[in-house]
């Protein structure tokens, strides 16, 4: 048995048409009510603000590069010598990020076990790696969403504001007296070895300060674009980038949406509505995840290109 064992070949076609079918229902209602709202839309005082837009796109671009180092960090903290470059495995990362858009983001971990193993790294370590990497941006996240909640109250329904006030626990688990027991026992059903290294926990803490790095560059990166789009009547950069952090962290925990397709990007419409109409709301929200996927991939584009092999 492999390192990065695949899900049975039904069951993933099951939960893949599944999650596409849950996120066309909750984008069918998305557009229903940009329909709806066009009206509003159209009476909006839309008035782009180039450079706030070149600013956003800049910092979102940082916000990428500082995603993908960190996650060079926590491989270069759990693997054993002798260490895959920096370059290739920041290569590794920002093209695995073209898998996640697939129900359960299957594509983006096998995609991300398969290129590290090419450069050196067990797969074992590439998916310690992954679960370190996606409990740290989810739990710092999810600990900005709480402040966005105390500040601003509770946005939705009563078990979406729970589910995402349980979430800082994961960080919890990443402390090694944690960590290692469940890794190993997680290896040893698959009939794997225990990781040769764990993170420390003074470096946990340490890469725990690098994601809230992240998030921050998150939410000034999608407040500046909003303040851009639909001027300052849009809300406070606390509000808007709490809005979007408790969105992220919401889309995050119900995993069966192809990247958060649909829950994001209405939780963060219904946050924006208290502040703008109800279809400018939507039309943000979507602009917004529009904006993100083409930095995205201008990011995974440079990175591609500033990493051939010469």
């Amino acid at each position: 048995m492999t390192d990065a064992e695949s899900p049975t070949p039904g069951r993933g076609r099951w939960r893949r048409r599944l999650g596409y079918a849950a996120a066309a229902v909750v984008l069918a209602f998305l557009a229903w009510a940009l329909v709806d709202g066009w009206s509003q839309v159209r009476r909006y005082q839309w008035d782009v603000d180039v450079p706030l837009l070149a600013a956003s796109v800049a910092v979102l671009l940082v916000f990428f590069a500082t995603s993908g180092l960190g996650y060079v960090g926590v491989v270069e903290a759990l693997a054993p010598s002798p260490r895959p470059s920096r370059r290739a495995m920041l290569r590794v990362w920002a093209t695995s990020l073209l898998g996640r858009y697939v129900p359960g983001s299957v594509l983006m971990v096998v995609g991300r076990l398969e290129m590290g193993r090419d450069h050196g790294v067990a797969r074992r370590v590439s998916a310690a790696a992954l679960v370190y990497e996606q409990s740290l941006g989810l739990g710092v996240a999810a600990i900005g969403s709480v402040g966005f909640l105390a500040a601003y109250g509770a946005v939705g329904s009563r078990w979406a504001v729970l589910a995402v006030l349980a979430v800082p626990v994961l960080l919890v688990a990443l402390h090694p007296r944690v960590f290692g027991p469940l890794s190993a026992r997680a290896l040893a059903a698959v009939r794997r070895p225990p990781l040769e290294r764990l993170i420390r926990r003074r470096d946990v803490l340490a890469l725990v300060a690098w994601y809230a790095l992240t998030a921050l560059l998150l939410a000034v990166g999608v407040w500046l674009a909003m303040r851009a789009l639909a001027g300052p009547s849009v809300g406070s950069a606390a509000f808007v980038g709490g809005a979007f952090l408790f969105a992220f962290t919401l889309s995050m925990v119900l995993i069966i949406f192809p990247s958060g397709l649909g829950v994001r990007d209405g939780a963060f419409a219904l946050a924006l509505a208290q502040h703008v109409p109800q279809g400018v709301a939507v039309a943000l929200s979507v602009s917004c995840r529009l904006l993100l996927t083409v930095v995205e991939l201008v990011f995974v584009g440079l990175v591609v290109m500033g990493t051939r092999r010469r």
